[in-house]
């Protein structure tokens, strides 16, 4: 143990709590995404995708309750308490000028009851079932009413300590917070005091008469420990230890008596000026003066441990000398982390541990003042929990003690001095030891309290000690304890009085975390490398930090430094500050060394403090050669995904998840014969793409999920000649939502089954106003645009414009530009994907694609109307493209062709009334625009859907698709954007079929299997192009023939199938060759091996990849069969679920239930597929531990809130007691107590979440586990406090993991040292994602980081509180509370309370664990952040 406090855990250095968000940049990194080419490289870990719109920020951290405080103490101006980081003796504020001011008192001001935080208050008062108590103590306390009732209970966490006297009790007189009990022997008083965390005890022997009574002779009282063995302790005194844990439930120090003291004549002066004066002399009822004689009692724990024998000493109770009253305690408390002393130079062996009851004590040389003995010095020590400050950065602290008393009204020193640690063992003797007075921290002049006429009153004294708690934050010391000695230890005048509650103030800051090595790329030269792998670059570009956060949301710069071994070449200075997430670029100098292996390092700064260099612990440098004979690397660009410009702070998001982007590779080397690439990763020798004298070859690449993405490539000579990496990032956000989906949730009875589709909004700029006149045969209102600023626009594509797709809308010019005017658009990169629009070279309707989207190619496919264009009147115009022409229709007419096959999609915003061209807008409307519908298909001549368009009908049927959008635009006026819907097709049921059964998750639908269908009244998507279908489906029975889950239908063949395979009894996914008698179905089926499990839920995926040209099956979120497809074309019929239909012949009905169908009009990537697997997160089950019912005399059970019927039963003498969150907490005696459930309620595998509060009745001398669930050898998942071994009361929090359920299994472990006293209360959540195998434990809602610097303690210990590829077994036996399961043992038994244990299905975010961790009562069974 460190000198003055206890190093928790031996960690050091850099320790950094990381909130609620950080937990996706802990993980940051470009995320996966795949080329078309199945070789697709290596990837790297990706950030956590979160369910948004296009315009998904993936590295924006998520709010904690530290950084929302401290926004709003910007906002405010004011400082706004942490209400999530309140303790019994810690408050925790956020200032307006961005930083954390923590209180730590010695002493609890907050307890915890009814599942709220109030106010210690020890004021007495008489309960409902008789007994008299404090309004609010930390710890359960019940005084005797009188008569023949127990004296005193003392009750934590399920334990007991009971006194009780031996004859019946007077009814006490209650005052504040103590009850007298007058008479309990003949001139004899009992007082009892509350405290905080315990009692004082108190007997008053008021005359010479009353000492002689032979009961005095020994005091003995009645003992009861229930959970707890009552001993005697080295030095005297009393010791309750846990059955369970071994450690300290309640303590007593070596009672004492004392007398009322004699003062000679001149401290009797003494004694009258102080009361003249107007401060009251100490009396000697509060704790033994400096004149009281004082002598220890004899203790004796007799009659097995039932009865407590006190024996005063005689000399003291009844000598002549003696000055009554005499008293007689013990104290008792509940140990914790702070605690106070004070000792005696007059009493060089008197222990006067927290002031044996007083509240404040002298410091200094006492003589002649209030009795003191002549000669006396006193000191005072407090020990203060430091805990919370590991880790962070100090920016001040105080120590801050009430000074009551002081002798003289002018200012004398006090001295504050680190000291060695205390306990109730320490005197004048033991501080006075060599060693034990280890620094003095501060010497501060004052005085308060005099009571002198113009003299201060009581007041604070402040001792300034920022690099003391610096020191102690650097070291994770726990606690820290400081002594007080009076400046001149000799003069009577330095005499002063402190009270018991100091507190440290400090301010601080959380610094930045390390920002890993798989975050830093360079633009030449690709990821980050170790020493052992140096890259070569020719070109010295930009060094880039992708996701760099601050755990308290302060805007973030970087530092690099580029070095040759230890010697720094080049430091960068600061970037600009960006906000918490942002990417970082730097870029390299020139004049660097060539041809030796430099590094370069980075760091981040929040304005305050720098985080670690990425270099710190195990991490490297990123190591390159600086070779300027290496190729030059080839240039990378993307139309569709356009190189991200990290110092932009507008830096959008592109469209995104499951769409395709062309990556150009070229050079001007004429010896370059191949490129190589790699996605997320270096270039791979896998990924080659031929070309001839380094012209320009593409690749297709698909993203996986949202995040930041990376291209590398390098150009090869005939001679495989390597040229340098290019590095090439783009940002991509969350893909386009489900074409449509039906939940088919409906209620019993039901027979129409309602859909849904993605409503669009587009907003509004400039002058662009709602309200106007409309188009009369559309009705409503309109948007008016002046031709100058108006304009509205999407926040991503609507269209397909590579395919076929139509554009319909009104249109009234004011007055005809002399400039192009654009009705429609959808943007692309630089060029518009289409144009629907006014020519004014051509005065002339016009309707165009252009050829490329480049920069500068204006080529265009344009057909221009013969009409003449009229100004003031309303104009219907239909653009459509059907993949071979493109048409334009003018008020229901054909207005003109042309035949085009070079359509692109583009992927930006739609847009009215502006065209824009890069980052320029130009092309202004200037008039008014109506009813504007864009349709996922084309129309055609000879068909009845442009004259039902140019009517004012909004089409539901044809061409073949709904519409993806309808702007009707008629918003009331002021509106600040406007809506539009997309087109949903309702099924509706034929034969046998019955809404209302149950489903997975929610209701289903089920098909009788022999003639039950549901159908729509047209198609949702395009089956020649890239589509996904998915379902959750149950089959009842196997059938004989293949059962069909659903399909878009056509003439003689289906587009699609997503059915069980009655041929070989697996699911599969199919599409026909053509729409024909005797095409093949092309299929992706289950396995070999795997089959179809009837009366099981299960989810099915199938994919179109028009792409890549295949067929793909996911089974339960994972892929089950890729298969290549040659071509497809496109099922004009309507979608279809329950059965098939061939050549007009309905069949292969499914027997079974069917629910929640999605279409979607694009590639859905594994990933997301993963995350359709594993539904919305769901509570499994909840126990609150409010009541309790009876289970054949287990102990009875304690229900689930979640309804879901896991009831957790309570055997081994476990009960329920106060909680924390609300009114009641499971307790549980560290020996057999536990609680278990008959089954697990989630499928661990999958994915979970488990959540709970707990609190140690004592420190534990071993580990002890909180929750478990156990499998036949082993519990799949073990949640555990390890106790340090140099203070028990610390330690770490655990999860682990056995990689199998069997013997000997290899155990993966995720700690958590960031918690203070296991005697508090603590919040541990454990959070499992199956797919992405990621296990992260957090305390008090954080994860944790431990690096070791570059100077580190000796005992640094590197530590981060998650896990990758870690995977949970599915435990199958039962979910158990207080106890763990290792190779068939039970043991660990957790020897304290647990409160509000949640289970849930799925894993929760960062964000949402810390709303479990604020404790707030009354939270509804439902998962945080439900709306």
């Amino acid at each position: 143990m460190g000198p003055g406090g206890s190093r928790r855990g031996r960690r050091a250095a850099l320790t950094t709590a990381i909130c609620a968000a950080l937990w996706l940049t802990a993980l940051a990194g470009p995320p996966p995404a795949s080329a078309a080419d199945p070789a697709s490289g290596r990837t790297a870990e990706a950030a956590e995708a979160a369910e948004a719109g296009a315009g998904y920020d993936p590295s924006v951290a998520e709010e904690s309750a530290e950084s929302t405080a401290l926004a709003a103490a910007r906002a405010s101006g004011e400082p706004v308490e942490v209400l999530a980081l309140r303790g019994e003796t810690r408050e925790v504020f956020a200032t307006p000028h961005g930083t954390l001011e923590a209180r730590e008192y010695v002493t609890p001001v907050w307890t915890r009851a009814g599942g709220e935080w109030r106010a210690v208050d020890l004021d007495l008062a008489v309960r409902a079932d008789g007994t008299v108590g404090p309004v609010a103590s930390t710890v359960g306390l019940a005084f005797s009413p009188g008569g023949d009732t127990t004296l005193v209970r003392l009750s934590r966490n399920g334990r007991e300590l009971a006194l009780s006297w031996p004859r019946p009790l007077p009814e006490p007189r209650l005052a504040g917070p103590t009850a007298h009990y007058p008479e309990i022997l003949p001139g004899v008083e009992l007082r009892l005091t509350a405290v905080p965390d315990g009692f004082l005890s108190l007997l008053v022997v008021s005359s010479p008469e009353a000492a002689a009574h032979p009961e005095l002779e020994q005091l003995r009282f009645g003992l009861a420990a229930e959970g707890m063995t009552v001993a005697v302790t080295a030095d005297g005194g009393l010791a309750a230890t846990d059955a369970g844990a071994g450690g300290t439930v309640f303590e007593a120090p070596a009672p004492l008596m004392w007398d009322s003291g004699q003062p000679d004549a001149e401290e009797a002066a003494a004694r009258v000026a102080a009361t003249e004066d107007g401060t009251a002399p100490p009396s000697a009822a509060e704790g033994p003066g400096a004149a009281s004689r004082i002598a220890e009692l004899g203790v004796e724990v007799a009659d097995g441990g039932s009865a407590l024998v006190l024996t005063p000493a005689a000399e003291l109770l009844t000598g002549e000398d003696t000055s009554y009253p005499v008293f007689i305690d013990p104290q008792w408390h509940s140990p914790r982390a702070s605690a106070w002393t004070m000792t005696s130079k007059a009493y060089p062996g008197t222990r006067y541990w927290q002031f044996n009851g007083k509240n404040d004590e002298g410091l200094g040389n006492c003589t002649g003042w209030s009795g003191c003995t002549s000669g006396d010095v006193k000191r005072l020590m407090y020990r203060m929990d430091t805990s919370r400050f590991a880790g962070t950065r100090v920016l001040s602290a105080e120590f801050v003690v009430r000074n009551v008393h002081s002798a003289q009204c002018s200012n004398h020193p006090v001295e504050l001095w680190r000291t060695k640690a205390i306990s109730s063992s320490t005197n004048w003797n033991t501080q006075n030891a060599s060693g034990f007075w280890i620094e003095r921290l501060r010497t501060e002049s004052f005085n308060y309290g005099s009571g002198l006429s113009g003299c201060k009153p009581a007041g604070d004294a402040e001792f300034p000690i920022r690099a003391a708690v610096q020191q102690a934050a650097d070291s994770r010391t726990s606690t820290m304890t400081f002594g007080l000695r009076a400046g001149n230890e000799t003069s009577p005048y330095h005499w002063k009085r402190f009270h018991k509650n100091a507190h440290l103030r400090v301010e601080y800051n959380r610094p930045p975390r390390q920002i890993p090595m798989a975050q830093l790329t360079m633009e030449y030269g690709g990821t980050c490398r170790g020493p052992a792998d140096p890259v070569g670059v020719r070109t010295l570009g930009q060094l880039r930090a992708a996701g760099v956060t601050d755990p308290d949301g302060d805007s973030v710069r970087v530092q690099v430094q580029i070095k040759r071994g230890s010697e720094i070449l080049w430091n960068s200075g600061l970037t600009t500050a960006k906000a918490s997430g942002s990417q970082h670029a730097v870029t390299m100098p020139a004049g660097l060394p060539q041809g030796e292996t430099l590094h370069w390092i980075i760091r981040p700064y929040d304005g305050r403090d720098y985080g670690p260099w990425s270099s710190d612990g195990s991490p490297t440098g990123c190591y390159f050669v600086y070779d300027t004979t290496v190729p030059q690397a080839p240039v990378i660009s993307s139309a569709q995904y356009p190189a991200s410009d990290p110092e932009d702070p507008q830096d959008p998001w592109r469209d995104g998840t499951g769409k395709y982007g062309t990556f150009t590779f070229s050079t001007d080397d004429p010896s370059i014969t191949a490129y190589r690439y790699g996605v997320n990763g270096d270039p791979h020798p896998a990924n080659r793409v031929a070309t001839t004298a380094g012209a320009p070859a593409t690749v297709q690449v698909l993203p996986d999920r949202p995040g930041v993405h990376m291209v590398t490539a390098q150009a090869l000579d005939a001679a495989g000649n390597l040229s340098e990496i290019r590095t090439y990032q783009f940002r991509v956000g969350t893909g386009s939502g489900e074409r449509m989906a039906w939940q088919l949730n409906e209620p019993e009875g039901t027979q129409h089954f309602a859909a849904s589709a993605p409503a669009r909004t587009a907003a509004l700029h400039g002058g662009a106003t709602t309200g106007a006149p409309g188009a009369p045969a559309a009705g409503g209102t309109a948007l008016a645009l002046d031709g100058s600023s108006g304009y509205a626009a999407t926040d991503g594509p609507v269209v397909d414009t590579g395919g076929p797709f139509t554009v319909s809308a009104w249109a009234r010019l004011d007055h005809k530009p002399d400039h192009a005017a654009i009705v429609v658009t959808q943007t692309g990169a630089h060029r518009p994907g289409f144009e629907l629009y006014y020519s004014a070279t051509q005065d002339s309707w016009a309707f165009n694609q252009y050829r490329e989207d480049a920069p500068d190619d204006d080529r265009m496919a344009r057909v221009l109307a013969g009409t003449e264009v009229r100004t003031g009147e309303w104009t219907h115009l239909v653009g459509s493209y059907d993949g071979a022409t493109l048409r334009l229709y003018v008020d229901g007419v054909l207005a003109g062709s042309l035949a085009y096959r070079a359509a692109w999609d583009a992927r930006g915003p739609v847009q009215l009334g502006v065209g824009r061209y890069g980052t320029e807008q130009k092309s202004w409307f200037p008039g008014q625009v109506d009813e504007v519908q864009l349709l996922g298909g084309a129309v055609h001549d000879g068909t009845a859907s442009v004259e039902r368009l140019y009517a004012g009908e909004r089409l539901d049927t044809e061409p073949a698709l709904p519409a993806l959008a309808v702007f009707g635009l008629d918003e009331e006026a002021g509106a600040d954007s406007v809506g539009g819907d997309a087109r949903a097709l309702p099924a509706t049921a034929e034969g046998g079929v019955t809404a209302g059964a149950e489903g997975p998750f929610d209701r289903a639908v089920r098909f009788n299997g022999t003639d039950g269908l549901a159908r729509t009244t047209t198609g949702a998507v395009r089956t020649d192009r890239s589509f996904s279908v998915s379902a959750w489906a149950r089959l009842e029975t196997a059938p004989d023939a293949a059962a069909v889950i659903a399909t878009q239908l056509s003439d003689a063949r289906p587009g699609f199938e997503l059915y069980y395979s009655a041929t070989y009894d697996r699911w599969a996914f199919n599409q026909y060759s053509a729409d024909g008698p005797g095409s093949r179905p092309v299929r992706a089926m289950q396995p070999d091996g795997e089959s179809a499990r009837v009366g099981e839920w299960t989810h099915l995926l199938g994919v179109h990849d028009q792409v890549s040209d295949t067929l793909t099956l996911y089974v339960n979120g994972r892929q089950a069969d890729r298969v290549a497809l040659g071509g497809a074309w496109h099922a004009t019929g309507p979608v279809q679920f329950g059965a098939g239909r061939y050549d007009d012949v309905v069949k292969s009905f499914f027997p079974g239930e069917i629910a929640d169908v999605r279409i979607w009009d694009r590639v859905v990537t594994g990933y997301e597929a993963g995350r359709l697997h594993q539904q919305p997160v769901d509570v499994a089950a909840r126990w609150m531990f409010e009541e309790t019912g009876t289970d054949g005399g287990t102990g009875g059970t304690t229900p689930d809130a979640a309804g879901t019927g896991n009831a957790l039963t309570l055997r081994g003498g476990a009960g329920v007691g106060d909680g924390f969150v609300d009114l009641g907490a499971l307790e549980l005696d560290g020996v057999t107590g536990h609680a278990d459930t008959a089954t697990v309620p989630a499928d661990l595998s999958r994915g979970f979440t488990v959540a709970a509060w707990a609190q140690a009745a004592a420190a534990p001398d071993g580990p002890v586990t909180l929750i478990s669930a156990a499998g036949e050898h082993h519990s799949a998942l073990t949640v555990r406090f390890v106790p340090d071994a140099h203070d028990p009361a610390w330690g770490s929090w655990q999860v682990t993991v056995p990689e199998r359920d069997a013997p000997q299994a290899r155990v993966v472990t995720v700690g958590n040292s960031l918690a203070s006293d296991v005697r508090e209360w603590h919040h541990v959540a454990v959070a499992y994602d199956g797919l992405d195998h990621r296990l992260r434990l957090y305390v008090n809602g954080r994860l944790a980081e431990t690096v070791c610097t570059e100077d580190p303690l000796p005992e640094c210990t590197e530590e981060q509180s998650w896990a990758d590829q870690v995977t949970v077994f599915p435990a199958t036996a039962s979910f158990q509370a207080g106890r763990g399961l290792a190779d068939g043992e039970w043991g660990g038994h957790w020897p304290g309370s647990v409160d509000d244990l949640w289970v849930f299905d799925g894993p929760l975010t960062a964000e949402q664990i810390g709303e479990l961790a604020a404790g707030v009562s009354g939270m509804p069974t439902e998962v945080p952040g439900t709306p």
